[in-house]
């Protein structure tokens, strides 16, 4: 949601609207082709999910689609990207019937692929905005604190009922796909469930998790659950092959990550590479820090919370990653941490005293939270920990 920007109003015509701007390709009608990033409803599809999208034509193939579904899974994979697909899918060919006949006994032609130009009418109305079949829910922005809210209003959820209601302007299906589901509180899960229970014929509501467990047992019991699994290092890489990275910096990103896109480029966005090479080239000093090194790092970080919180996150991460190796008795498998210090680090630091120094970092940076440390300060008392 945040890493792709807000969502653009519905032009007043998109038929006539040239949105060839925001689609988010630089080929057409294959999932191979190259994409550049964009809200997931501009997207052409996620890759890695071929077995999950052949699951779903198959079940639409079969008149056996389910009127709700989790797509669940870790944040920024695809899941999103995957329910607009689906969502441009069934409007392309839910008109059709699959198991009836043409007057000469041939059934309708519907492909078992999702791929739909984008120069069709059902991409270009997906990706406007302005599908009069389609209703799409996500947290709310809050201009006043410059983020989004942590849940899914009530009031937003009980827009659903009225509108699955509506007859179909096509003939066809009427689509619902809540973004953040797991956020939503009781009353909205509840609001939620009423529909479920009794939803309309050729309706489908999608709802995005990624903390299904967080959802009530009575909305789980009454969708289906689709697990999507964290790409591949290799499907990782293609799909960031647009952005002509090196090998070292996928590699890292990959590890940050866990193999979320979406936290990937937002990674890349906060400049986190740029951050951790001089966390690192920092940490290659010790035990004899070079402190006007420090003092130059903490007056950079310090500039803003968004700099300082990658940095936090970042200084966890690499003794995370020195623990982990230490408990497998393993050297450090990703690249740019093969560091003669961190290596040293690794050899003659016990995995207790290790921790420690994970414990000591994550309470001086809770800590520093709550007391509203000067964060130039808290970023050079970090170092002192270690």
């Amino acid at each position: 949601m945040d890493l792709f920007g807000e969502t653009t109003p519905p032009p007043a015509d998109p038929e006539e609207e040239n949105i060839d701007d925001m689609l988010s390709f630089e080929g057409q009608g294959s999932g191979e082709n190259a994409e550049s990033f964009a809200h997931p409803r501009l997207m052409f599809g996620p890759q890695g999910f071929d077995e999950i999208e052949k699951n779903l034509t198959y079940l639409f193939q079969n008149g056996r689609l389910p009127h709700g579904m989790i797509f669940a899974g870790q944040k920024g994979i695809g899941k999103s990207t995957m329910a607009f697909r689906l969502a441009r899918y069934l409007f392309k060919y839910g008109a059709m019937d699959p198991n009836q006949n043409s007057l000469f006994g041939d059934a309708p032609q519907i492909p078992d692929s999702m791929d739909i130009s984008p120069e069709d009418r059902a991409f270009k109305l997906v990706a406007s905005g302005a599908h009069p079949d389609l209703l799409s829910l996500e947290r709310a922005y809050d201009e006043t604190k410059n983020t989004y809210k942590d849940s899914i209003a009530v009031a937003e959820v009980r827009k659903v009922n009225g509108f699955l209601h509506m007859t179909s302007s096509e003939g066809g299906w009427r689509v619902v796909i809540i973004d953040d589901a797991d956020t939503m509180n009781r009353s909205a899960q509840n609001a939620l469930l009423k529909i479920l229970e009794e939803p309309p014929e050729k309706t489908l509501i999608i709802l995005i998790a990624h903390r299904p467990g967080a959802l009530i047992p009575t909305i789980r019991s009454r969708t289906r659950l689709i697990n999507f699994p964290t790409p591949s290092y290799d499907v990782f890489a293609k799909i960031l092959e647009p952005l002509n990275l090196e090998r070292q910096e996928i590699e890292t990103l990959y590890a940050l990550s866990g193999g979320s896109i979406g936290s990937a480029l937002a990674s890349l966005e906060s400049q986190e590479l740029e951050v951790l090479a001089q966390i690192l080239d920092v940490l290659g000093d010790a035990p004899n820090w070079d402190w006007t090194k420090i003092h130059t790092l903490s007056n950079e970080m310090g500039k803003s919370g968004e700099a300082y919180k990658s940095f936090a996150r970042l200084m966890l991460w690499v003794f995370m990653q020195l623990a982990r190796a230490k408990g497998r008795a393993e050297p450090l498998s990703i690249s740019i941490l093969a560091h003669p210090a961190l290596q040293d680090r690794l050899r003659q630091a016990s995995l207790e005293s290790t921790l420690d120094a994970y414990d000591a970092l994550q309470a001086h940076f809770i800590q520093a939270d709550r007391g509203n440390l000067d964060k130039k300060q808290a970023v050079m008392l970090a170092f002192s920990l270690l």
